[in-house]
């Protein structure tokens, strides 16, 4: 009972991010008839495309590189949010913390929270057509969803406080970090197949793109990849320095971002 009373505010107060979460994602899709499931609908047209277009070898079924390409996308929308979505949360976003009584720590939370939103928005119609076209991928590699949860949440957080950081200091790195974050779309595997990548640049692409490992997490999940112990060693790796290097930003700049609580 006493660990129930610590926990209950939590994870209360996640609910109700959560359902904030979704409010302001009804809003942004009110007058449409379908409203929030624009989401998740958007991911299935573009990915539907990408996976006609770019499917490279006749000998993979087009299921399965459609369950490829959907897994990598729908994650990759969660990282590339993690960066282009954090670049001017002090600077842009301190009425709203002020309005809603969040800390610093209570801001980046909440914008986690909507980014995990979309995210299991869109991780639905996955796992409904896996079921649908490849049932048996569902098995015991779907225990390690909450291991792969936990390391996307802090990853995302440690990110997301670093990358603000660097944009306060130096403004201009707002647009690198978009730039960048486009670019490394093309250059990380969400459309085209690391399958039998051997040489060339993708296989270097493949080595020392640290999104090539994390976007490999969710099809490992989901039975789309084969487990693979090598890619959450070097996941478990770089999340492990993101994070300290986020830790310690935020132990360092509490003194001077004094405009939130």
């Amino acid at each position: 009972m006493a660990i129930w009373k610590r926990i209950r505010p939590f994870l209360s107060g996640v609910v109700r991010l959560f359902h904030i979460s979704y409010l302001e994602a009804k809003s942004d899709h009110k007058g449409t008839y379908l409203g929030i499931l624009w989401v998740p609908l958007s991911s299935l047209i573009f990915t539907s495309m990408l996976a006609l277009i770019f499917r490279h070898s006749e000998t993979v079924p087009l299921a399965d590189f459609f369950l490829y390409v959907l897994a990598g996308y729908v994650f990759w929308g969660f990282i590339a949010s993690s960066i282009t979505g954090s670049t001017d949360v002090i600077q842009g976003r301190l009425e709203f913390a002020v309005h809603n009584n969040l800390s610093m720590a209570g801001l980046f939370g909440k914008l986690l929270v909507d980014r995990l939103f979309i995210y299991f928005i869109n991780l639905a119609p996955l796992v409904l057509l896996i079921l649908i076209l490849r049932p048996a991928y569902l098995g015991l590699s779907l225990a390690l969803f909450a291991p792969f949860m936990i390391v996307s949440i802090i990853t995302s957080l440690g990110t997301a406080y670093l990358v603000n950081m660097v944009t306060i200091f130096f403004p201009d790195f707002k647009m690198t970090f978009t730039v960048g974050t486009r670019f490394m779309f093309f250059a990380s595997p969400v459309f085209w197949s690391a399958a039998d990548v051997t040489s060339g640049p993708r296989a270097f692409l493949m080595k020392y793109n640290p999104a090539a490992y994390y976007l490999s997490l969710p099809r490992q999940v989901f039975g789309i990849e084969a487990f693979n112990p090598t890619t959450w060693l070097v996941v478990a790796a770089v999340s492990i320095v993101v994070c300290l290097a986020g830790y310690l930003a935020y132990h360092h700049s509490q003194g001077f971002v004094r405009n939130l609580k």
